[in-house]
């Protein structure tokens, strides 16, 4: 096996550390991290810049030829300009979830995501990737595949410590309130919910709710050992 190439997909809800987790662990192993969260994020952000109803399907989708989205480093670019700290805003997270739902929409960002993968597989590079459906549906042949996870409370704690760092005044309630309806939208969607049963479809599932991040990375980093990839 080369061990230059191949993708650790981290799949998991809200909330779960994902993003921080697979920036650290491509910095650490010199790849590619790909967060295609962004993406879904930048097609709420063409709707609105271009003041389309995010419930309006057949406009959102009629954005999509004029999108193109790439990666730096940690930047994300939409159509050549860096929108790394805007798509950190709340409305296009609440938004990705709304666009996230429509078939053409992901089927057109999947089929974006996997190319950027085999782009950067063919140069050697690993590709750690985060998301929803990154083991299921975008790399389903990844060589790892990791659901984490947390409780509610523990994700609606981190959550509302990011929303406190950025200023905004909200409660625990409503944080968890804001959890629980993504979860209910990410795996209820008709595309590509978010797994249900992990661990039945090849995830290695783990639950850092009790873990600093160093511990969640070592944890990952163990299950890249069992499977043959040196660190």
């Amino acid at each position: 096996m080369n061990e230059e190439k191949f993708v650790i997909a981290i799949d998991g809800p809200v909330a779960s550390g994902k993003g921080t987790i697979a920036s650290r662990l491509a910095q650490e192993l010199h790849g590619l991290y790909l967060y295609t969260g962004a993406m879904y994020r930048i097609v709420a952000l063409a709707s609105f810049e271009s003041n389309i109803d995010l419930n309006d399907e057949s406009l959102v989708v009629s954005l999509l030829p004029k999108i193109s989205i790439s990666y730096d480093g940690e930047k994300v670019f939409f159509n050549g300009r860096d929108v790394t700290e805007r798509i950190k805003e709340q409305d296009t997270a609440n938004g990705a979830s709304i666009v996230g739902v429509y078939p053409q929409v992901r089927a057109a960002l999947v089929q974006m995501q996997q190319q950027i993968g085999r782009d950067a597989i063919s140069k050697g590079k690993i590709v750690v990737t985060e998301g929803r459906d990154t083991a299921t549906k975008v790399f389903p042949d990844a060589l790892v595949k990791i659901y984490l996870t947390a409780t509610d409370e523990i994700r609606a704690k981190r959550r509302l410590l990011q929303y406190e760092q950025k200023g905004a005044e909200t409660t625990l309630q409503y944080v968890l309130e804001e959890i629980a309806e993504r979860d209910k939208r990410d795996r209820e969607r008709a595309t590509d919910p978010l797994p249900s049963n992990p661990q039945q479809v090849g995830y290695t599932i783990i639950d850092n709710s009790t873990m600093s991040e160093e511990e969640t990375l070592h944890a990952i980093k163990a299950v890249l050992v069992r499977v043959g990839v040196a660190i």
